[in-house]
């Protein structure tokens, strides 16, 4: 992955098996880094990983981490067995290539365009069926080729648009967009959205 800063977490099921049969990508935005000597090219996955150790002091960003989990298999009170199942089982990229220096900073216009023959290479390595994209604004900052996909009715009756790109072999890649799994996230809700999908 020649044009990748942040290599992806990549479940050790996630070719086999995947979740449900599908191969799911979570698409994060940025990472927030105090120092630079911070941002290697592991730190996805390092950050991955340190959700399902038991021995490593619980920070209040893996709730964000815990919320998304919860909303896909549909339950609460995931044990660190649970959390390991689950990561496992999907892949995880965060989009923006340079890290952030806060954790309220956003990328610029030249962040996210920067960023794009990376994401590309991603999906034609990890080929996933559907990129659940965490938060409007990184998705209206997605690479504009494709084409629009289907709209999606949302549990209280909104409708969601959706996205698709397609890789070299015209494999389809459903991109759907969900609410930023932080603190206002409701798990049951998403839950119903994103299981008529999977």
């Amino acid at each position: 992955m020649e044009k990748i800063n942040f290599l992806p977490w990549i479940g050790k099921h996630y070719s086999a098996t995947g979740f449900a049969g599908k191969r799911i990508l979570a698409l994060g935005e940025s990472h927030y880094c105090d120092k630079s000597s911070d941002a290697t090219e592991d730190i996805t996955r390092k950050v991955i990983a340190d959700l399902f150790d038991p021995q490593s002091e619980h920070e209040a960003y893996k709730n964000t981490y815990t919320k998304f989990a919860e909303a896909l298999l549909g339950r609460d009170c995931l044990s660190f067995e649970d959390k390991e199942r689950f990561w496992n089982s999907i892949a995880f990229y965060n989009y923006v290539q340079v890290p952030m220096t806060g954790a309220r900073v956003a990328p610029s216009q030249k962040d996210f365009r920067d960023s794009e023959a990376a994401f590309f290479e991603v999906l034609e390595t990890l080929r996933p069926d559907i990129v659940i994209v965490w938060g409007s604004r990184l998705y209206n900052n997605l690479p504009q080729g494709g084409l629009q996909g289907d709209d999606l009715r949302a549990p209280d009756g909104h409708w969601v648009e959706t996205w698709r790109y397609f890789l070299v072999d015209r494999k389809e890649v459903k991109i759907v967009p969900i609410m930023h799994p932080s603190s206002s996230f409701s798990p049951e809700y998403w839950h119903q959205f994103l299981s008529t999908i999977i």
